[in-house]
């Protein structure tokens, strides 16, 4: 590839190519409901933040960050939503405690 322009256009064409595929995957949603394990508020020069501790059966057990105002009790079922893409590991997002 001895010729600059080639190159260019290779790599613009690959980068396109790549935003492309990322772009175009599907994400699916589904819900997901796990038991609290340990609700922790922490403090931190920039503020606070809350996680919870989970256990459900799709998923083993996993901290999640959720609202500053989520008090769960321990042992509760707290409720989440979960992104699912073919290209990124999948997220959740609190959405209630019971």
């Amino acid at each position: 590839m001895d010729n600059p322009k080639t190159y260019s256009l290779v790599l613009i064409g690959s980068i396109a190519l790549l935003l492309l595929l990322l772009w175009g995957s599907p994400t699916s949603e589904k819900t997901l409901s796990a038991t609290v394990i340990n609700n922790t508020l922490t403090q931190s020069l920039d503020g606070q933040r809350r996680y919870l501790t989970i256990d459900a059966p799709d998923i083993e057990q996993q901290r999640v960050a959720v609202p500053i105002t989520t008090d769960c009790a321990i042992g509760s079922t707290a409720t989440f939503r979960q992104a699912t893409s073919s290209t990124f590991e999948p997220s959740l997002s609190f959405v209630s405690c019971n």
